[in-house]
């Protein structure tokens, strides 16, 4: 067997022997799963298997596979070779089974190599796992791995009821049947017939039939009472007898097939599958070399799975075919039409207000510029109008010249309201509407024509269109806007443009930033000219902390909740300075002050957290002491309310200059604002119901659409507005009337920790860019005032000057995924590709990534796309959000799995309202169902489409009443008609779904899924069971665990407050599954769904193993930190073939999805009995 290809199989880890007497005190020998458990030792026997060979001592070998082994322990134990750990002395041939040091286990070699690849096992061949007293000694070297500790939870066990377990062995049997018949009939026979040319008939020989029944299945499943074997003293299990057309021949041993190949004319199978599937076979001549025969000389078989995708590349490119003799008949029209417009009085209004713009003096040189090179950077500050004129500047001088060299430009948004509110005000500006010359384009809408040749779209809808047109055919020009922000998409849009501009020299590419780090990007594309344009904002002066502290006399006191604790100050610095009498401070004081001027000032690199009092008066000359003092015990890692406070009185009722306008605070995250805004609420100056001189308004995305536009809202005369936001307010809403800002100094920054795969949101001090971005939206129509709430120094020396990129803090997963649909990046490996972006991220976060694809079955170990993630890249979603789709379409559930995909893609259509928080948590509550935020939003959103069918008042009547967004519910179903097309250009629905089609069949409300999918494909929408199933399927691993809900990677979490879980304190299963984890004061799971021990063993994890542990079987998913115990070994084998057959089934469906699964025989046997396990059990 030596020159067998070894199976993909884990090695038995080395222990420690037994004594004799060790041995006698095990207890009797059981059927069990040879890999070692903590504290037990894998050891196989059988008293058939053992003959007449010598008994091994302690150097001698093990089984005829397992190698030498290590001396015993005892003189007289038996020979335990390190490859197999065995027992006794040489195993004769004929009756050994996989010893060669394996992990031996019930069906413990996976279907995905080959549904048929089994075990021969004699009669009376028993294995056993025998426990290592705590007590006995490990020599040196042959200790165990160090095991993980087991689960405190008490294991739940696997149950099935009889009535199950007939449908499940019925199945099998059928389905072993069919796999046995085809196998023997057509993959042996034909194998018999190319190699030697005898046995032509179809039938197989009488001898081969005997040969195939003398090694009856010994099945794990006794189906009659257990007999004694005489004098053995081991209890045997009766097994049923098998024919040679059914099960047998999917349990050969690797010696079985090199022992029937011998017999019939010395044949070769290479590995087992060859033997299935009557592959590589070549004849084992004695003399004579290997010659391959004809069949191995044929052309490579096609990759079936990967037709789908091919089509799906090909509707792609076909919506991008550019047509030259149309294109230029278009030109010819827009040309002329452009000439006459210039010439009306309203494009020459506008125009004279254009040229107002700073952007509009660099005019000549851009085209300059643009004349001479094909990568152009510009730098502009807010208010300058590059992102209006620039792309204006470039059409219209094309315009003005010959028409086949008209422009085609595409400029990119990092956001869709901007790419919409953009393209209407370019739109206004050339005196026509949107759609037109200009037009926009995002992920569910797009408003363009064939005039179009200023398009502005989102970053990923271009990034969408270089899957088909790789080329970009017909675009002249590609602006990426807003490219300081530094998204995962825009960083990695510039390495593609960056191997683009090389193919395609007539290609130019303009990046425009709205900070200062224009020369980074002009580095990387190798030093391309720069271009800086002045912004146009009116003067804003700039106060920092100590400047706030000093115009509101602000004092803070020791025992403040915003001073710095005990511990956070020196024990010395702190004894010394109580110690110290008010005459001896004082003097010291005085000595300090008099010698200044000779001491060097502390180091600007130290914090200025980390100063004392008189370092700090150091550091700030000019500054009062009862400012410095207030400093040098202030906390300024918190955000200080009481301060914030203090200034907004000042700014409202205070002596100073400055005219009366709005006042914009920025703070970090919803809580503060919350507390912001409770504390205000108490202060009559500030109370929106009995103040007559202050309205507040919270600004947060979480809220609805009603409660943002309130901020847009100017006040009465003599009434001060007053909005507390996040960084919202930073770049993508901008308020005219704002005067002031109050910045906070932090901001909540996703941070991603590849080692526990968590995303934290984490309070952090903004940079330099956002400072300046913050300061000018003081100054956009009147000179403002900005107070920093961090020191002058601190801004100086501190704060980082960019934001840290995205792709540098988020998981990779969906963009390994993007990398590896492009074509130009097919081939490469992933650590190339990322190597050579701008600013690469950390190597572990790709290697997490590239480990969680694998378990997700989207990528290969040598990084290539499987046919599921050929699919999973196409989706523009999360990885796990895409599998939600593809298994809710497979099983029949797709309107619900839908609308959960869509809520998770895009937000939660529930909202709490400031002032009715508590009403808004019971509401929600009445939709929960089964322990699910995900099946409560299922009844909401359900509700919601039977209101539509009501009219528009009703629908508006039931968001109001249920604290539900309408705008939100709305978009959802926009993207799940969205979602229905994608999943019909790759197969999974029926072919020619349209999101424009679908939406027409809403006129009676609706979303229009149910009718356009048919009732087939939403045949289960109603089994919340399976829905559930569904959803642990694509989660997976994101499960917790009660007790005090325990994470694999992260320990102890909690339920996030806005779960409907919070407050159960009873669950009828012990494992949740989610879809978010985060950090903030705690770790959170946001959205969760309780899920049952059937899905978890049918659906998670990527191999179920089953092993033997203190006479019970134990049924683990992974590395066993999920484990169940089964009712009886029977429910384990069973559950164990279920699913291979089911892991098997989804394969062949993913290779090939136009197949209907519930059409063919097979497929709709496996489904049925798996929908009726979930929902019955």
């Amino acid at each position: 067997m030596g020159d067998q290809a070894p199976l993909t199989r884990k090695r038995i880890d080395k222990g420690p022997r037994l004594s004799q007497s060790e041995g006698a005190r095990a207890g009797p020998l059981q059927l069990g799963r040879c890999g070692a458990a903590p504290g037990e030792v894998p050891v196989k026997m059988s008293s058939s298997v053992r003959r007449k060979g010598k008994p091994g001592k302690g150097g001698g070998k093990g089984s005829s596979r397992g190698g030498r082994g290590g001396r015993s322990h005892a003189s007289k134990s038996h020979g335990g070779g390190s490859g197999g750990g065995g027992i006794g002395g040489n195993r004769k041939a004929s009756s050994r089974i996989w010893d060669d040091g394996d992990d031996f286990s019930i069906f413990n070699e996976s279907r995905r190599s080959s549904r048929s690849t089994k075990y021969l096992l004699e009669l009376h061949v028993m294995t056993s796992v025998l426990r290592v007293p705590s007590n006995s000694s490990v020599s040196k070297g042959d200790a165990h791995p160090k095991w993980k500790p087991e689960a405190k939870v008490p294991l739940q066990t696997l149950h099935m009821t009889s009535e199950n377990q007939e449908k499940v062995k019925a199945l099998l049997r059928d389905l072993q049947e069919q796999d046995a018949d085809k196998l023997i009939y057509e993959n042996v026979t034909f194998a018999r017939r190319g190699v030697s040319g005898e046995d032509e008939d179809d039938e197989p020989d009488d001898d081969d039939e005997q040969y195939w029944s003398a090694g009856r299945e010994a099945s794990l499943v006794p189906d009659s009472d257990p007999v004694q074997c005489a004098g053995s003293g081991l209890v045997e299990p009766q097994y049923p007898e098998f024919t040679a057309s059914t099960l047998a021949v999917q349990k050969l041993s690797r010696f079985a097939f090199i022992i029937y190949g011998k017999i019939k004319g010395n044949w070769k199978f290479d590995i087992t599958q060859s033997f299935l599937s009557s592959s590589h076979l070549a004849v084992e001549k004695e003399s004579e070399p290997e010659e391959e025969t004809d069949e191995d000389e044929g052309p490579a078989p096609v990759m079936v799975e990967n037709e789908s995708y091919v089509n799906l590349k090909k509707k792609i490119s076909k919506r991008y075919d550019w047509q030259a003799k149309s294109v230029r008949a278009e030109n010819v029209k827009i040309c002329k039409q452009f000439r006459i417009k210039q010439a009306s009085r309203q494009f020459q209004s506008i125009l004279q207000e254009r040229q107002l713009l700073p952007a509009w003096e660099e005019r000549e040189n851009i085209l300059k510029l643009l004349s001479k090179h094909q990568v152009l950077v510009i730098s502009g500050m807010t208010g300058c109008g590059k992102t209006t004129q620039i792309p204006q500047f470039i059409l219209d001088d094309s315009l003005n010249g010959p028409p086949e060299k008209v422009a085609n430009i595409i400029c990119t948004q990092p956001r869709r309201i901007s790419a919409i509110s953009v393209a209407e005000r370019v739109a206004k500006e050339r005196a026509e509407r949107v759609g037109l010359t200009v037009g926009y384009q995002i992920r569910l809408e797009s408003v363009k024509s064939s005039a179009t040749r200023l398009l502005y779209c989102t970053t990923g809808v271009l990034l969408r269109r270089l899957e088909g047109d790789t080329a970009l055919q017909g675009i002249t020009h590609i602006i990426v806007d807003e490219v300081h922000e530094r998204t995962e998409e825009s960083d990695f849009l510039l390495l593609v443009l960056k191997d683009i501009v090389l193919q395609r020299p007539t290609l130019q590419v303009i990046l425009m930033s709205a900070t200062l780090n224009a020369e980074l990007f002009s580095k990387y594309f190798n030093s391309c000219p720069v271009i800086t344009i002045p912004g146009r904002t009116f003067p804003v002066d700039q106060f920092f902390l100590e400047d706030a502290i000093a115009v509101t006399r602000y004092v803070l006191q020791d025992g403040s909740p915003y001073a710095r604790s005990m511990k956070q100050m020196s024990k010395e610095k702190l004894k010394a300075r109580r110690s110290r009498t008010a005459f001896e401070e004082v003097e010291e004081d005085l000595r300090f002050s008099l010698h200044l001027h000779d001491q060097d000032s502390t180091k600007d690199a130290v914090p200025d957290q980390q100063l004392d009092f008189k370092q700090l008066l150091a550091r700030y000359k000019g500054v009062s002491k009862s400012v410095i003092r207030t400093m040098s015990i202030m906390d300024f890692e918190k955000v200080n309310l009481e301060l914030i406070e203090a200034l907004l009185e000042w700014i409202v009722d205070g002596k100073h200059s400055y005219p009366p306008g709005a006042i914009l605070v920025f703070l970090p995250g919803l809580a503060e604002i919350k507390m912001l805004y409770e504390q205000l609420q108490s202060n009559s100056l500030f109370n929106n119901r009995r103040s007559n001189r202050c309205v507040v308004h919270p600004l947060h995305s979480s809220l609805s659409s009603e409660e943002q536009q309130a901020v847009f809202v100017k006040p009465p005369v003599g009434v001060t507005k007053i909005i507390i936001s996040t960084n919202i307010a930073e770049t993508s809403i901008t308020i005219d009337d704002v005067v002031y800002v109050i910045d906070s100094g932090k901001m909540k920054e996703k941070r991603y920790d590849a080692s526990k795969g968590m995303e934290s949101l984490e309070d952090t001090f903004v940079s330099q860019a956002n400072a300046l971005q913050r300061k000018g939206r003081a100054g956009r129509v009147a000179s403002g005032v900005c107070f920093h709430l961090f020191t002058s120094h601190h801004f100086s020396h501190q704060l980082l000057k960019q934001q840290l990129p995205e792709i540098q803090r988020v998981p990779l997963e969906q963009l390994c995924l993007r990398i590896k649909i492009l074509e130009m990046f097919s081939t490469h490996n992933l650590q190339s590709v990322f190597s050579r972006l701008i600013e690469p991220p950390h190597t572990d976060s790709l290697r997490a990534s590239k480990i969680r694809l694998r378990d997700l079955g989207a990528l290969t170990p040598d990084e290539k796309l499987t046919p599921l993630g050929y699919h999973l890249a196409s989706l523009p979603v999360d990885v796990r959000i895409g599998k939600l789709m593809l298994f809710g379409s497979i099983f029949r559930c797709l309107d619900p799995a839908l609308t959960i995909a869509a809520s998770l893609a895009f937000k939660s259509p529930f909202v709490s309202p400031w002032d009715k928080k508590e009403e808004a948590n019971q509401k929600k509550l009445e939709f929960a169902f089964a322990n699910s935020d995900y099946l409560a939003l299922l009844r909401a959103y359900k509700g919601w489409q039977l209101s539509t069918k009501e009219g528009m008042r009703a629908s508006y009547n039931y968001c109001r009443q249920n604290f539900l967004s309408g705008r939100v519910l709305q978009e959802m179903a926009s993207l799940k008609r969205q979602f229905t097309e994608l999943l019909s250009d790759i197969g999974f629905v029926k072919e020619g779904l349209r999101a424009r089609e679908i939406e027409k069949r809403t006129q009676g409300g609706g979303d229009g899924i149910l009718d356009a999918t048919g009732e087939e494909a939403n045949s289960n929408a109603e089994n919340p069971k399976l829905i559930s199933a569904m959803l642990c399927a694509a989660l997976y691993p994101n499960v917790v665990q009660e007790l005090k809900f325990v994470t694999k990677n992260d320990g102890c979490v909690h339920i996030h407050p806005s779960s409907v879980n919070y407050q159960v304190r009873h669950f009828d299963s012990p494992y949740l599954v989610y879809h978010e984890k985060i950090k903030t004061s705690r770790v959170f799971i946001r959205d969760c769904s309780m899920v049952s021990v059937y899905p978890l063993v049918l659906f998670g994890g990527g191999q179920v193993n089953v092993q033997l542990q203190r006479g019970e079987f134990i049924v683990s998913l992974d590395d066993g930190w999920i484990r169940f115990a089964a009712a009886s070994h029977q429910v384990a084998e069973l559950v164990k073939e279920l699913r291979c057959e089911l892991d098997q089934l989804l394969q062949d469906k993913i290779k090939s999805p136009s197949v209907d699964l519930c059409a063919c025989p097979r497929g709709s046997q496996i489904i049925n009995v798996i929908v009726k396990l979930v929902t019955t059990q």
